[in-house]
């Protein structure tokens, strides 16, 4: 378990506290939506879409409102972490073949629904702005700890993705209906995307640009390394 002590009290920032209660708001909406959907049988891939959308406007107007230049980059940030995150989703589907976005329908981009960016645009903006403050806070322990909420939060998608028609998974080592690589896999990515968006704080465009690659490339390494300790090598 992790125990957080509180290293040296910080400065309150009143637009980080506001900016982390609109971030923490798109978790909770999420978690809910996603609860509700299961109770919608005509649910697919516009559902997905839609969350997405909704989650994106409410970010965007934050940014709007409180000029908050460095939401604004974590979103970008983001973004491209997502566009780059398809090789990853190509490669679990025709690599591993334990990925199936089949279920869900509508237009594809690759091997990935078309609001599958927008997706881990979300995932990184709201682990990367916990993680970071987490980590301001506790230290090593609160870089532990956002990589267990990404391990528990994460997986919780992936157990409700099934039933509301976005992807399924088969052919793999799963607790219900999430792979183990899976989780193994989350716990690193949330790691990795709080130490990549430290240096946005001070950053630019270029520089975001560059680490949304190295951020997708995190999440391929990720996914490949639980794969191959859950999955490969067990099957030996």
């Amino acid at each position: 378990m992790v125990k957080l002590k509180p290293m040296a009290s910080l400065p309150i920032d009143p637009l980080e506290a506001r900016r982390l209660r609109v971030v923490l708001a798109t978790i909770v909406i999420n978690v809910i939506a996603v609860a509700l959907l299961t109770l919608a049988p005509w649910s697919d891939w516009k559902t997905g879409l839609a969350l997405n959308l909704f989650d994106n406007a409410l970010l965007l107007s934050f940014v709007v409102l409180y000029h908050d230049a460095w939401l604004a980059r974590l979103m970008i940030f983001g973004l491209v972490t997502g566009v780059v995150e398809l090789a990853a989703d190509a490669w679990l589907v025709d690599f591993t073949r334990t990925l199936d976005y089949s279920v869900g329908g509508g237009p594809m981009l690759w091997r990935s629904p078309i609001w599958m960016p927008f997706a881990w645009e979300i995932v990184v903006v709201q682990f990367s702005c916990l993680g970071l403050w987490l980590r301001d806070r506790f230290g090593g322990a609160g870089l532990a700890a956002v990589g267990v909420l990404g391990a528990i939060n994460i997986p919780y998608y992936e157990e409700m993705a099934r039933r509301i028609h976005w992807w399924q998974y088969s052919g793999c080592r799963m607790i219900s209906n999430t792979p183990y690589y899976i989780i193994l896999g989350e716990f690193g990515i949330a790691i990795a995307l709080t130490l990549l968006a430290k240096p946005l704080r001070h950053g630019h465009a270029a520089k975001t640009g560059w680490l949304g690659l190295a951020g997708g490339a995190a999440i391929f390494i990720c996914y490949a390394l639980a794969y191959g300790l859950t999955e490969a090598f067990h099957r030996r």
